[in-house]
């Protein structure tokens, strides 16, 4: 019977090679794009020279929930390969028993001694994988740990997005309370100005109520933006991982104002496909493709009979003492095979799950590349319009500048009525606001390039 099922596993062997899965990737149109000169370093948030900013990533890193979570995940995923990587060995276990028993008399007749029965024995099996269900099995679990790190790096990436932007909208809320802080002051001297004017007779007490209520809404902008501070502190800690004590005895630091930050401006208008494709979302969709493929193969593998190999040897004596005496020693040797007759159709159907999750990945896949190649585009075109209209409210404010000292002048001399100033007040006031905006926008928009280029990622391979 041995030799029969040796036999028949060799002959089928040969048509194990159409178990093993297709790797090749599904096709996608990428754009032709011209080379351009960029790179994105991996820690690309050290571009900006802040320090508080480069600790501030450095905190989240460690202190991570999030980043945590995912770790363990990968440890669970290297658990699972090596779980399945065991399957590819023989498995050898030891047993042993020690027995002492009394025959009845009334079942046996006779009265019989006590008798002891020893045994020792090591037993070894091990599949013969000549469908692949063993090894595309590990290779499911390979990608699937491939998966999960890509899983981690893109939690990564999006953690150290996530605290830059924050910094830098933290920041340009500090800009902004300061500014309606300056303006505050000037609304408060002009209307001081204007009560003196009034009581020496050479204002009307119209100028004076225009300058109180310039000076309440100004003032009312204070609150907003201490509220908004506030919150995105509190957001910017759970970040970082803060400690609720450390939260409220220390906050967050700051470092170079909005306006200190530099940018490299050379955006290139086009990229390379190569370069558009270094992503770890990517990457990880390419894996749970290659993931459910190996899966199919498995399922396809339950059509076919598994055989294994079995052998035992061991000692058996009556007493502890010759248990390892010559003529103690047994042993065994047998070949299995078990092989599916009819289960209901559960082998078909489970073959057409494993397709239809191949079908999504598939389908996931190609909608990464679109998502990375899209982002990436709609990143260009913001980094450039951002940029320019950076420059046209510097421009602005320049202007306004100037306007208000014309309109001042103009009142002074009695050109015109105070009404003329208190519109470029405002105007200058709400420019410089939306500078800020600009400013916090352009650097923003580069995040977000970094971001749609993987941030400097790369493909390692994971060691086997």
């Amino acid at each position: 019977m041995l030799k029969t099922i040796l036999s028949l596993s060799v002959a089928l062997a040969f048509t194990g090679c159409a178990f093993t899965p297709d790797n090749v990737l599904p096709k996608t149109e990428l754009p032709t794009a011209m080379e351009a000169k960029v790179s994105v370093e991996k820690n690309w948030w050290t571009q900006f020279n802040d320090p508080v900013l480069n600790q501030l990533v450095a905190t989240a890193l460690q202190n991570s929930q999030n980043l945590a979570l995912v770790t363990a995940k990968v440890d669970e995923a290297r658990a699972r390969l090596g779980i399945a990587d065991s399957a590819k060995l023989p498995r050898i276990d030891l047993s042993g028993r020690g027995a002492r028993a009394q025959a009845s008399q009334n079942s046996t007749g006779l009265d019989l001694p006590p008798s002891n029965n020893f045994q020792l024995a090591g037993q070894a099996s091990w599949e013969i994988d000549f469908w692949g269900r063993v090894r595309n099995t590990a290779t499911a679990a390979q990608q699937d740990l491939m998966a999960v790190e890509y899983n981690r790096d893109a939690a990564i990436l999006a953690l150290t997005t996530e605290v830059t932007q924050n910094y830098f909208n933290l920041r340009a809320l500090d800009a902004q309370l300061e500014i309606t802080k300056h303006t505050v002051q000037s609304r408060f001297e002009a209307y001081d100005l204007q009560q003196k004017r009034y009581r020496g007779g050479v204002t009307s007490e119209l100028d004076v109520k225009q300058a109180e209520v310039e000076l309440a809404n100004a003032r009312s902008n204070l609150p907003d933006f201490k509220e908004a501070i506030a919150r995105l502190e509190s957001a910017l800690s759970v970040l970082v991982g803060q400690s609720p004590r450390a939260m409220m005895e220390q906050g967050i630091g700051r470092g170079k104002s909005i306006s200190e930050l530099q940018i490299n401006n050379e955006i290139p208008d086009q990229l390379s496909s190569e370069l558009l494709l270094q992503r770890p979302d990517i990457a990880q969709a390419e894996a749970n493709l290659l993931a459910t493929r190996a899966r199919v193969q498995v399922a396809r593998a339950a059509y076919f009979p598994r055989i294994s190999l079995t052998g035992l040897l061991g000692v058996q004596s009556n007493s502890l003492d010759t248990l390892f005496n010559q003529g103690t020693r047994g042993w065994s040797f047998a070949g299995d095979l078990a092989m599916p007759l009819f289960n209901g159709g559960l082998t078909a159907a489970q073959i057409d799950q494993a397709k239809a999750q191949e079908k999504q990945a598939v389908a996931q896949y190609q909608l990464a590349i679109q998502t990375a190649f899209a982002e990436t585009r709609s990143s260009l075109i913001v980094n450039q319009t951002v940029q320019a209209k950076t420059g046209f409210e510097q421009t602005q404010v320049s202007a306004l500048k100037q306007q208000l000292k014309l309109a001042t002048l103009r009142y002074d001399n009695g050109y015109s009525s105070y009404l003329e100033v208190l519109d470029a007040q405002r105007s200058l006031f709400n420019s410089q606001l939306n500078l800020v905006k600009a400013q916090r926008n352009q650097i923003n928009a580069r995040v977000e390039l970094y971001k749609a280029l993987g941030g400097g990622w790369s493909k390692t391979p994971t060691p086997q």
